[in-house]
C-alpha cells in the first residue's frame, strides 16, 4: 500500500488513524467479514455480487444522520471555533466557502449514498465468530481476504473506510488533533491555495458524515464501502430496483471478480472467500454441506474445509 507525498500529508492533517489503520490491515494480514442471513450469503456466492443499499434503509437508521448532527454540535462549539479560527488564519472566508460547500452537498450525502458493511476478522474468531454479530446481522458470516479493500485505485469509484465511533466529545477530540495539525503545517496549506484547503475540510467533513457512529457499536469494528454515483458512475456497478422487507428500493450490485482494468483486484470469490463461518442454526449440517457444494461449484479449492460451524451455543429461538 504506498500513498502519494500529497495524500500523506492531507491524511496525517485531516484524518489522522486512517493510514495507519490501512497500514495495518496490509501489515498484519488483517481479514474481513460480512455477517448477513443465510439466503443473502447464497445470493452473494451464486450471483458474484455484493449489493449496495441506500444509507436511508440502512439496519441503523441514524447512519449518516447521526454524523452530521455531530458535526453541527461539535462544529458550533469551543472546539469548533479554534478550528475555525486556524483555518481562517491561513486564509480568510475559507470557512464560509466550506460551509456552503457543505450545504449544497448534505442533502445529496443523505439520499444518494450507497453502502456495504464489513467487520474487521479477528484470528480468534475463525471457529466461532463474533456473539454480537451473530445476534444482530444473521447466521452466516462470509470471512474475506483484504485484497480488494487495500488496492490504491479510483477506478471502481467505489471506496472504503474505517468507521469512526465518537460521542460529541470524542468527535471534539478528535477535530483538536485536526486543529493542532493544521497549526503545525500552516505553510505547507497555505502553499497549496485555498481552493485546495476548501476542498480538503469538505472531505474530512464527508468521512464524519458517512462513516461515524455511536460509539456503543464499537465492537463491530466496521469498515464502509460506499459507493456515490451521483458523483461518478462504477464499472463494477449493475443499477437495479428489488423489493427487500416490502420497501421498493434502488440497490447496485458490485460484481465480484478479477479486472483490474476496472480497479476490481482478487475480488473473485475463489481469490476472495477465506472461509464461511455458519452460526447458530437449526441444521447446521444441512448448511455446511449447502456451502460446501456452493463453493464447490464455484471451482473453490478444499471447498469443504473452508465451511466452518460455529461452536457459539447460542439459541436460534
Amino acid at each position: 500500500m504506498n500513498f502519494d507525498e500529497a495524500t500523506i500529508k492531507y491524511n496525517q492533517i485531516f484524518q489522522p488513524g486512517l493510514m495507519e489503520e490501512g497500514l495495518a490491515v496490509v501489515n498484519e494480514k488483517k481479514r474481513f467479514v460480512y455477517y448477513t442471513s443465510a439466503d443473502t450469503a447464497m445470493k452473494v456466492l451464486r450471483n458474484r455480487e455484493l449489493w449496495f443499499r441506500n444509507a436511508t434503509v440502512m439496519n441503523d437508521y441514524s447512519e449518516i444522520s447521526y454524523g452530521l448532527g455531530l458535526i453541527e454540535s461539535v462544529f458550533s462549539g469551543e472546539e469548533g471555533a479554534r478550528f475555525r479560527i486556524a483555518v481562517e488564519d491561513i486564509y480568510s472566508g475559507t470557512i464560509v466557502r466550506a460551509g456552503e460547500l457543505l450545504a449544497g452537498w448534505e442533502h445529496d450525502w443523505k439520499l444518494e449514498t450507497y453502502i456495504a458493511c464489513v467487520s474487521i476478522h479477528n484470528s480468534e474468531e475463525d471457529r466461532q465468530g463474533r456473539l454480537s454479530m451473530w445476534r444482530a446481522y444473521g447466521n452466516t458470516a462470509l470471512v474475506v481476504n483484504n485484497t480488494p479493500m487495500t488496492a490504491i485505485t479510483d477506478l471502481l469509484a467505489v471506496f472504503s473506510v474505517p468507521v469512526l465511533y465518537l460521542s460529541e466529545k470524542g468527535l471534539s477530540d478528535y477535530l483538536s488533533k485536526i486543529t493542532d495539525a493544521i497549526l503545525i503545517n500552516r505553510t505547507y496549506l497555505r502553499g497549496l491555495g485555498q481552493e485546495a484547503l476548501v476542498g480538503y475540510i469538505h472531505n474530512m467533513l464527508f468521512r464524519f458524515a458517512i462513516a461515524t457512529k455511536h460509539p456503543g457499536f464499537a465492537e463491530e469494528k466496521e469498515w464502509r464501502l460506499f459507493y456515490r454515483p451521483t458523483e461518478r458512475t462504477s464499472p463494477g456497478m449493475t443499477e437495479e430496483t428489488v423489493v427487500l422487507g416490502g420497501v421498493p428500493q434502488k440497490i447496485y450490485k458490485l460484481r465480484l471478480a478479477n479486472e483490474p482494468e476496472n480497479g476490481l483486484h482478487g475480488a473473485d470469490i475463489p481469490s476472495l472467500l477465506d472461509r464461511i463461518i455458519v452460526g447458530p442454526t437449526e441444521f447446521p449440517y444441512v448448511s455446511y454441506q449447502a456451502f460446501a457444494g456452493v463453493l464447490t461449484d464455484l471451482g473453490v479449492e478444499n471447498a469443504a474445509e473452508k465451511v466452518v460451524l460455529s461452536d457459539i451455543p447460542l439459541r436460534t429461538r
